[in-house]
């Protein structure tokens, strides 16, 4: 049994917020990395499963594309944003719902699952090593923990530099990691499964999309004080002046994502 004190631990504030600004931006991010999960999905889910969860579904959109490509009997997204909740039940497909739950307290609600399914989720928890192993242990025999998580983010573009300066600086000060993909060798051997596969695949956005992402980020992260006692805000005025251009297609802004795909059977 999990004790409160290290569901605390593992448990971290999400940085990226719920307003419906955090909630534009992952509309944005479910378009830019759509191909590359549906690809991973249509390679490795468990045939005719029964029960998928999308764990930290946020708004639904992982798990529609999840529900898509499985095509299980049911599919359960799960999130302690009550309204990411909301937004994601409007017009729910039939055998797609919903449920509020803290995904880093185990057991998770209801039958064990075929297949569990993360996306750029672990980036935003204290122990992602601890949380793999137990969520492989949440699965029925056979199931399958799939992670579709960030192994490294590049960009030769100034901006883009400042832009990741800031994010890991607060991510840091929170306990928890961008390129957390790169740790997922290490938590697939702690987890003990019986099959491991994983594969490295890129992502390259449009100037458009990475200017409006990591504008929209930023103007939810302004008031934070973190990063009221760490940047000047003229210096933050002038980062925020730039991913807008990028956003408006007055700019380039090439950034290439690296994800780590990892396939754990139990």
């Amino acid at each position: 049994m999990v004790s409160h004190t290290e569901q605390q631990r593992t448990a971290a504030e999400y940085k990226f917020g719920d307003s419906t600004t955090a909630a534009a931006r992952l509309m944005t991010v479910a378009q830019v990395f759509a191909p590359s999960s549906r690809a991973f999905l249509q390679r490795y889910a468990v045939p005719a499963a029964s029960l998928a969860v999308d764990l930290g579904c946020g708004p639904g959109h992982s798990t529609r594309l999840l529900h898509d490509v499985v095509q299980p009997k049911r599919t359960l997204g799960l999130d302690r944003s009550a309204s990411f909740l909301a937004a994601a039940s409007v017009g729910a497909p039939p055998g797609v719902s919903f449920r509020p739950h803290d995904v880093t307290v185990t057991p998770l609600p209801g039958e064990r699952p075929d297949i569990l399914y993360a996306r750029l989720l672990l980036t935003h928890l204290k122990d992602p090593v601890r949380m793999v192993r137990e969520w492989t242990a949440e699965l029925a025999p056979g199931g399958r923990l799939l992670l579709d998580e960030v192994e490294s983010v590049e960009t030769s573009d100034e901006v883009g530099k400042n832009y990741q300066k800031v994010v890991e600086s607060m991510l840091l000060a929170n306990g928890q990691r961008l390129d957390v993909g790169r740790l997922l060798t290490t938590a697939a051997d702690a987890a003990g499964p019986t099959d491991v596969r994983q594969q490295l695949v890129t992502v390259q956005p449009s100037s458009q999309q990475v200017g409006l992402m990591f504008s929209l980020n930023l103007r939810v992260w302004r008031p934070d004080p973190f990063l009221v006692s760490s940047f000047d805000p003229r210096w933050l005025d002038r980062l925020q002046a730039e991913l807008d251009r990028a956003a408006a297609g007055l700019r380039s802004l090439v950034v290439t994502w690296t994800m780590r795909q990892l396939v754990l059977t139990r």
